[in-house]
């Protein structure tokens, strides 16, 4: 079948230029819309988008290139000390802000950090696309690459223009990287998201709407619910594994002396009491694997470093440490009288040997490993660098600490990241598919013998092989009152970007494709069933078979498609236990609302689970908590044109009116008070 021009973008991307890349060709892109259009708004208004970028990002680029000559550096460590102190002075801002936001609230709930957007940018907007942090490392990476394709590293000695300081003309470059990642952002939603796109006649002006792309507004949900969990199943982990202060370790101990900042290992006795809990909580805090699905990868040696992926992350966890302490000993100072002090504590600035001495102690790894490791870790501009996944600075003889990247890192994608440029590691991370089935096995088993409802259910087996077609396996089976559970897992990437959710799309719909066959193959012979479960009564009883892919993903939670339905694990897990939970506040009291799996005529379950995986509770709530929010992506100067981008967000309503939220939903009927289930 023929590709019109979008379709050819998105499934042939390398036969077309990149109109936000390096090396466009108007002629080419041109030649390819007149072989490939079908006529339609669609392809002509992404054919006019993609010039208008294009020549946007053509003047970035030139800007780039003239900014360059006006710099006087050589080397990226002479520019480290301006970017550590920007990315830090943001997370400081932010955080005081949010601190200033709660100041009187009583309650909040914790997917109500709506303050960290806080800022109004050039364009007016009341805050940018992307979070403030986010924005800003984001764009000290970008700018980093934009510079060293320019040549502004290592080789040009021209000295600055007249009247502008480095602190100037670096400004303007986090300006240009900041502008170019919003160009880039725009043209991926269209080309990945699918994003509605509408030009004006005169080419001056654009308007992109998530609203009418069902994979962003799904994206957004994802976006949003896989933090909530992270932290939920973390705080499960910690109330579970009570830890005991252990004074005999030694800590990385960061203090201000005589005018820098200095890190020794210390016995966490000789720290004082208040500052000793708070160092011990970060450390543990920070060294939680979020995925239990990675626990084979962590024992994976990284060929580069020498070290083992679980000895990296605790050096990660150390430095982390590091950085919480450096963010403490800013609390206390006021912004004008210490303002010395704070410049100091912002620009985060330790001795490399003294940081490796430390770990050393710290960990009882060698000062050669610890050595491999911090230059491993820290960042050089290359196409796939980025700033969260080398979150160093290096600067002669010092490091410099990104506070946030150390803090805020995704487990998933920061093992992934480094993961990407060595192929055995590459194997390694995409094999996560035993383990993945191994523990949601064992979650099913436990949440079964849990379960209300388990005379009703029996778990037969995993990695199963139909008779009917033997090359075919079944990942999981389940029976529920007459019915055959067959389930097909994944442990998929965190995606973040737009074209990382559209190949999270495409995966899943192979995983449907997969379970719907083996779904298939187990209909010809039911019987079979009894035979792996050696229980003969369930040759007359099971009649039906019910297909569900279930991942670590809530891109497709709560959708059947045709004959298979998809949620997430934990989804599962739940509604297995008997239902879904909603926690809530009535004044300053916090409550549990319950959607119990409804009973069935003669006491069968099977119907009611089956329409709390296809009509998902949760699934619906965010839906009607998602809002439209317009940005204008305002042009770099006068002379360039602007666009206007609207997003699609999620408005979680306060916490005392969520419960108002509920009773609006079609399930509204059937939730009940219950206990807190995490305190059973």
């Amino acid at each position: 079948m023929r590709l019109n021009f979008i379709e050819t973008i998105r499934q042939k991307p390398k036969s077309i230029p990149n109109p936000t890349g390096y090396g466009f060709d108007k002629n080419v892109w041109q030649q390819a819309y007149e072989a490939q259009r079908d006529g339609s708004p669609e392809d002509h208004n992404v054919y006019l988008l993609g010039l208008m970028l294009a020549n946007q990002t053509e003047r970035v680029h030139a800007s780039v290139e003239r900014l360059s000559e006006s710099l006087h550096f050589r080397t990226i460590e002479e520019l480290s000390r301006f970017f550590s102190a920007r990315i830090n002075r943001v997370q400081l801002q932010v955080f005081q802000s949010l601190e200033k936001a709660l100041k009187g609230v009583d309650v909040i709930a914790s997917e109500r950090v709506g303050e960290m957007r806080c800022y109004t940018d050039a364009a007016g907007n009341s805050h940018a696309i992307q979070p403030p942090m986010e924005a800003v490392v984001d764009a000290i990476g970008s700018a980093l690459k934009l510079l060293g394709r320019t040549g502004g590293l290592g080789k040009l000695k021209s000295e600055q223009h007249a009247g502008m300081t480095i602190e100037d003309v670096l400004g303007n470059l986090m300006d240009l990287a900041q502008h170019s990642l919003s160009i880039q952002r725009v043209w991926n939603s269209v080309v990945w998201w699918r994003t509605a796109v509408v030009v004006a006649h005169d080419c001056g002006s654009y308007f992109v709407d998530e609203c009418a792309s069902d994979l962003a507004v799904r994206a957004t949900v994802d976006l949003s619910r896989r933090p909530a969990l992270m932290t939920r199943s973390i705080d499960s982990f910690k109330r579970e594994n009570s830890e005991t202060s252990d004074n005999n370790v030694f800590v990385p101990y960061v203090r201000l002396y005589k005018g820098r900042l200095v890190v020794q290992p210390l016995p966490a006795f000789l720290v004082p009491d208040e500052e000793r809990k708070l160092l011990l909580e970060a450390r543990r805090s920070h060294g939680i694997l979020q995925d239990a699905s990675l626990a084979d990868f962590i024992r994976e040696m990284h060929p580069q470093v020498g070290l083992y992926i679980s000895e990296i992350i605790v050096i990660w966890t150390e430095l982390s440490t590091m950085a919480a302490q450096i963010y403490r000993l800013t609390s206390p100072l006021d912004i004008v009288k210490d303002k010395d002090k704070l410049s100091i504590l912002i620009e985060s600035r330790l001795l490399r040997d003294q940081i490796i001495e430390t770990i050393k102690h710290c960990v009882a790894l060698s000062a050669d490993r610890v050595k491999e490791c911090i230059e491993f870790l820290s960042f050089t501009p290359s196409k796939s660098a980025t700033l969260w996944d080398k979150p160093l600075l290096a600067a002669g003889d010092d490091v410099l600490l990104l506070w946030w990247p150390l803090q805020g890192a995704h487990q998933a994608r920061l093992l992934n990241a480094w993961s990407k440029n060595h192929e055995e590691l590459k194997i390694a991370f995409d094999s996560k598919g035993p383990a993945n089935e191994r523990l949601l096995a064992e979650a099913i088993r436990d949440a079964i013998a849990k379960s209300p409802h388990r005379d009703h259910m029996k778990f037969i087996g995993t990695s199963l092989h139909p008779r009917q077609k033997s090359d075919e396996e079944i990942d999981l089976l389940i029976i529920v009152d007459d019915t055959a559970f067959v389930i097909e897992t994944a442990s998929l990437p965190s995606p973040a970007e737009a074209y990382e959710f559209c190949d999270i799309e495409d995966r899943l719909q192979k995983k449907s494709n997969q379970c719907r066959k083996q779904c298939a193959a187990l209909k010809r012979d039911l019987n079979q069933i009894a035979e792996w479960a050696d229980d003969d009564s369930l040759r007359e009883k099971v009649t039906k078979v019910f297909g569900l892919v279930v991942t670590n993903s809530y891109l497709r939670e709560g959708i059947y498609d045709d004959d298979i339905c998809y949620c997430h694990w934990d989804t599962l897990y739940n509604v297995i236990l008997g239902g879904i939970h909603f926690g809530v506040t009535r004044g300053l009291e916090e409550y549990t609302l319950k959607m119990p799996v409804q009973i069935g005529p003669e006491g069968s379950v099977v119907d009611g689970i089956i329409s709390a995986l296809r009509k998902s509770p949760k699934a619906e709530f965010f839906a009607r908590c998602i809002v439209p929010v317009d940005f204008r992506v305002k042009g770099f100067d006068n002379t360039d044109i602007e666009g206007y981008y609207r997003a699609v967000e999620i408005d979680i309503p306060e916490q005392d009116l969520l419960e108002k939220h509920l009773r609006e939903c079609s399930f509204a009927a059937s939730l009940e008070e219950v206990p807190d289930p995490r305190i059973e």
